[in-house]
């Protein structure tokens, strides 16, 4: 009976290619569920969303959407841009950090 020989070489390529097809598949879940639950919010958020998505109560939304810098809709009071507020969370985490705490 043949025996087959793998070089510890080998050995550890296969277990990185492993590692690393697993590392991208949980990148690739992850990312597909990322998606699914922004965009299971309609385009035009409310305080309610917001408390819901920021997991706070809604003296603290009161306290985040008084930023002027929070993205909100013009002449409609108490509703924001999905994308734009998604977009702003990214790019205000530290914010986010001190305000909720």
């Amino acid at each position: 009976m043949p025996q087959t020989m793998i070089t510890f070489d080998e050995l550890e390529a296969n277990l990185f290619k492993h590692r690393l097809e697993e590392l991208f598949r949980q990148a690739y879940e992850k990312g597909v569920e990322d998606g699914m639950k922004k965009y299971s919010y309609p385009p035009v958020l409310t305080n309610k969303h917001l408390a819901e998505i920021l997991q706070i109560a809604m003296p603290t939304v009161i306290k985040v959407t008084s930023n002027p810098t929070f993205p909100r809709l013009v002449n409609i009071k108490a509703r924001y841009p999905r994308d734009a507020v998604f977009e702003w969370i990214e790019q205000n985490t530290e914010y986010l950090r001190k305000v909720i705490k």
